[in-house]
Parts: structure tokens; C-alpha cells; sequence
């Protein structure tokens, strides 16, 4: 065989490879996108169902005169956090995120966790009603203000919480707890509920995108959860701990360093 034929076919081969390379990419990135733009989506509909629980209450006449503006600001606050979202995936960079000046809840900063809590709290209060869940949350006095991305707490906090209003059936309990551990030497968030628990043989699985359940109630879960927190725990410095049981319910501890407490 002639050299010029050996070299054509090893040209061809050369493309052949570096075409399956760009498709390789161009299907991983593909795979990214969707996974970004789903996890955005699962985001998104957590706040938009506790809202909507609100607002159907209110529409059906069902909520007194005096409740009117306490539900009005739960909906505006939902309102706000979901536009916070659109704003940060729309935005490129930090200059158009925050115009240089104060930064945005998607950035690191000092933050109080109280009235985030109450903020989660609040939007949660009137689905657990609903349900006939009883719902608890508490700040500890010694807790501090944290040095960290508001927002990313924010998503944490409502992942799990959605997941324990999902899995916990009428006439249990789910609890959000803000609190230093014994020792002292971490941050705890604390969301336990008396749910269905779960399944030994799924603990290893539940971090892994897609690896969706469906409560005794019917709600479907997106299986983007928990592998959402885990990844804003990792990016935060923190980790998540799971004990469960199952038909005994779940305690989930988001840990934090002391290192992310705000300098005075």
C-alpha cells in the first residue's frame, strides 16, 4: 500500500477520533445543562408550592382580614427569593449580579440566620397545617451571625424541609433547629420529622441525582434534593449528615466549621 493511502487512512482515523471527542463533550455538556437547568427548576418549585398554598387560602376567602398581610408578606418573600434565583442564573458575572455595589444574596457575606429561619419557617407553616404536621422551628440564643452565601442556606433549608413535609404524614412532626453542637466546636442546622425514614438499602443511593421516591401521600419526589444540598454543603465547606430509619423517621444535620462565623 502506498504512503499517501497509509497517511489518508490515518488522517481519517484522526477525524474519526476527534469527532467523537466533540461529540463526548458536546453531550457532557448537554448532560450539564439539563442537570443545571432542572436543579434550577427544583429550586424554583419549592418556594412556589408553599406560596401557592397561601394564596389559594386566601383566594378562598378561608383566612380573617388580619392574616391577610402576614400571608401577602410570605408570598412576597417567596416572590423575591425566586427572582433572586432568576437573577443569578441569568447574570454573567459579578458586576451585572451586583452592579459593584452591596453584594447579593448568592454571594458570601454576614447575615443573620434568625430571620431566615423564620423566613423558611414561615413559608412552610401553612403547608404543614394542611397536612397536619406539627411544625417547630428555634434559633439558639448562643447561634452567630455567619460569614457565608445567604442564598445557598436559603436552598438548603427548603430542599430538606420539603422533603420532611413530603414524607411525614398527618399527625407527625418536623422541626428546623438552628444550634451549636456540645463540644462547641460546630454550626448545626437541624431539620428532623417523624416520616417514613428511609430505607437502609437506599442511603448509599439517595445522593445521586435521579434516584426519586414517592411518599405514602402520593407526592413524587425529583430525586435533585439531596444531591442539590450535598453539592452547596461541599461549596460552603460544610457536609450533611443523614440518620434515618425507616418508619422512624429522618434527622438531617447540615454541619458547619466555626470558621464561618462573622468577625466582629
Amino acid at each position: 500500500m502506498a504512503d499517501s493511502d497509509l497517511e489518508a487512512k490515518q488522517t481519517l482515523k484522526d477525524a474519526q477520533k476527534a469527532l467523537q471527542r466533540v461529540l463526548e463533550e458536546e453531550n457532557a455538556f448537554k448532560d450539564a445543562v439539563r442537570l443545571g437547568v432542572r436543579g434550577f427548576a427544583h429550586d424554583i418549585k419549592n418556594p412556589l408550592n408553599a406560596l401557592m398554598g397561601y394564596s389559594q387560602l386566601m383566594c378562598s376567602g378561608a383566612v380573617p382580614p388580619e392574616k391577610f398581610l402576614e400571608g401577602a408578606e410570605v408570598i412576597n418573600n417567596a416572590a423575591q427569593r425566586m427572582l433572586a434565583l432568576c437573577d443569578g442564573m441569568l447574570a454573567e458575572d459579578w458586576e451585572q449580579k451586583s452592579g459593584g455595589g452591596a453584594p447579593t444574596e448568592d454571594e458570601v457575606q454576614d447575615f443573620e440566620v434568625a430571620s431566615m429561619v423564620e423566613e423558611v419557617s414561615s413559608l412552610y407553616r401553612q403547608m404543614a397545617s394542611d397536612r397536619d404536621i406539627e411544625f417547630s422551628s428555634n434559633v439558639s440564643e448562643e447561634f452567630p451571625t455567619l460569614h457565608t452565601v445567604p442564598q445557598h442556606i436559603y436552598r438548603a433549608l427548603t430542599n430538606i424541609l420539603s422533603n420532611a413535609m413530603k414524607f411525614t404524614q398527618g399527625g407527625g412532626k418536623v422541626s428546623l433547629n438552628a444550634e451549636l453542637d456540645s463540644s462547641g466546636d460546630a454550626i448545626l442546622f437541624v431539620i428532623r420529622d417523624s416520616g417514613e425514614g428511609i430505607p437502609a438499602t437506599q442511603l448509599l443511593e439517595i445522593l445521586k441525582p435521579y434516584k426519586t421516591t414517592v411518599s405514602a401521600r402520593g407526592d413524587k419526589g425529583t430525586g435533585l434534593g439531596l444531591p442539590i444540598v450535598n453539592q452547596l454543603m461541599i461549596e460552603l465547606g460544610g457536609k450533611m449528615e443523614i440518620d434515618s430509619r425507616e418508619n422512624q423517621g429522618t434527622k438531617v444535620t447540615l454541619r458547619f466549621p466555626t470558621t464561618l462565623q462573622a468577625t466582629a
